[in-house]
C-alpha cells in the first residue's frame, strides 16, 4: 500500500507539473481590452493583455515575416504572460488580411508597417496615460521599428533584427547550405548564383512573369517592393531607447555582424541603450540546443512536443525577464 501511495503521488506530482507547464500556453484567463484601429484605410484588430496589477509599462507585439495572427499562432503565449507577470501589457493585432484584420499584409513595404505599428501606438496612448508605451519587434521588423520617433514611442526592443534585407537573405542560404553539408567553394557559388537570378526576378526590370512557379504574385510584389530595405538610414536618426538583441546561435540573422552595426551607430545615443547577443539562443531567443531551425515548420515533433511542456522556460535562461527588466526601467513617463 505505501508504495502504491507514493506511485500514486509522484503521478500526481507530475501531472500537476505538466498543468503548470501547459498554463503557460493560455491567455485565456487573462484581462484583455480590444484594440481596433484603422492605418491605409483599412482597419486592423487586436487585444491588449492586462497584468493583474496597474501595469508598469505597454509594449505592443510587431510581427516579422509571414501571415500572423495577433499571437502568432499561440506561440507567442509564452512570452506575453512572462511579460504580464512582470506587469507589462501586452498588445498584439492580427497581420492585414489576418484573423479579424482588412487588408493584406504581402502590400505593404516597411514603412506602410511603420505607419500601422505608428496608428497602434498612438491609440495605446491614449487608452494608457502617463504609462511607458514602446514596441517589441521580431526580425522583419528590424526594418520597421527604427523609423519610429520619441512622439510614436518611448522605447523598442528589437529581437533578431537585420539591418540589410540582401545581407540576410545572403546568410540564410549560406547557413542552410551549411546545414546540408556544403562545401565554402560551393556555397559562395550558390549564392551568386541566387543574386544573379535575385535580380531577374525582382530586379528593376522585373515583370510578375518571372517569378517562380512557387511563388504567388502577391509574395513577388512584396519582396519586389522591400529587397532593398536597409535600417542605417533610419538607425542614424533614432531618438530613443533600444534594446536590440540576438541569439548567438541566430541561424537567420547574422548576429555579430548586425548588433556590430547598431553598436557602431547607436553607440552615442541614448545611455539606457543596449546591444546583447545572448549565449545559447536561436534567432527567437528560444534554447538552442533544443529549438535551432531555420522555420518553425521544420521543428521535429519532439522539439514541438517540447516547447509545448516547457512554456517559458523554452527560451534562453533569463532572456525574457532581461527584457522584463529593461522595459520596466527604460520606459520615460510621458
Amino acid at each position: 500500500m505505501r508504495l502504491f501511495l507514493i506511485a500514486c503521488f509522484f503521478v500526481l506530482a507530475i501531472i500537476a507539473l505538466i498543468l503548470w507547464r501547459l498554463a503557460d500556453h493560455d491567455l485565456a484567463d487573462r484581462n484583455t481590452i480590444s484594440l481596433t484601429f484603422t492605418t491605409s484605410g483599412k482597419t486592423v484588430s487586436g487585444t491588449v493583455w492586462l497584468p493583474n496589477e496597474t501595469p508598469a509599462a505597454v509594449v505592443a507585439l510587431v510581427h516579422g515575416d509571414g501571415p500572423q495572427d495577433r499571437t502568432s499562432g499561440g506561440g507567442y503565449a509564452p512570452m506575453i504572460n512572462t511579460l504580464l507577470d512582470r506587469q507589462i501589457a501586452v498588445a498584439s493585432w492580427d497581420k492585414p488580411g489576418i484573423g479579424q484584420s482588412d487588408g493584406n499584409w504581402l502590400h505593404q513595404s516597411m514603412a506602410d508597417r511603420a505607419d500601422e505599428v505608428r496608428a497602434g501606438l498612438h491609440l495605446l496612448q491614449q487608452q494608457f496615460d502617463g504609462v511607458p508605451i514602446g514596441a517589441m519587434g521580431f526580425s522583419q521588423a528590424g526594418w520597421v521599428l527604427p523609423k519610429l520617433t520619441p512622439d510614436d514611442a518611448d522605447f523598442l526592443v528589437l529581437v533578431g533584427a537585420a539591418v540589410s534585407w540582401r545581407d540576410q537573405g545572403e546568410y540564410y542560404t549560406r547557413r542552410r547550405l551549411e546545414a546540408a553539408g556544403h562545401s565554402s567553394i560551393t556555397i559562395d557559388t550558390a549564392i551568386a548564383q541566387q543574386n544573379l537570378e535575385n535580380e531577374y526576378i525582382f530586379g528593376p526590370n522585373a515583370v510578375a512573369a518571372n517569378s517562380r512557379a512557387d511563388m504567388s504574385a502577391d509574395r513577388w510584389q512584396f519582396i519586389r517592393t522591400n529587397r532593398n530595405a536597409d535600417a542605417r538610414a533610419a538607425l542614424a536618426e533614432l531618438d530613443l531607447p533600444v534594446l536590440a538583441i540576438w541569439g548567438a546561435e541566430d541561424l537567420n540573422v547574422h548576429p555579430t555582424a548586425n548588433a556590430s552595426i547598431y553598436q557602431q551607430i547607436l553607440v552615442r545615443r541614448s545611455p539606457r541603450t543596449q546591444i546583447v547577443i545572448w549565449p545559447e539562443a536561436t534567432h527567437a531567443l528560444l534554447k538552442s540546443p533544443q529549438y535551432n531551425w531555420q522555420l518553425t515548420e521544420d521543428w521535429s515533433f519532439r522539439a514541438k512536443a517540447r516547447f509545448i511542456v516547457e512554456g517559458r522556460f523554452a527560451f534562453a535562461p533569463d532572456a525574457l525577464n532581461t527584457i522584463a527588466d529593461w522595459i520596466i526601467g527604460s520606459g520615460t513617463n510621458r
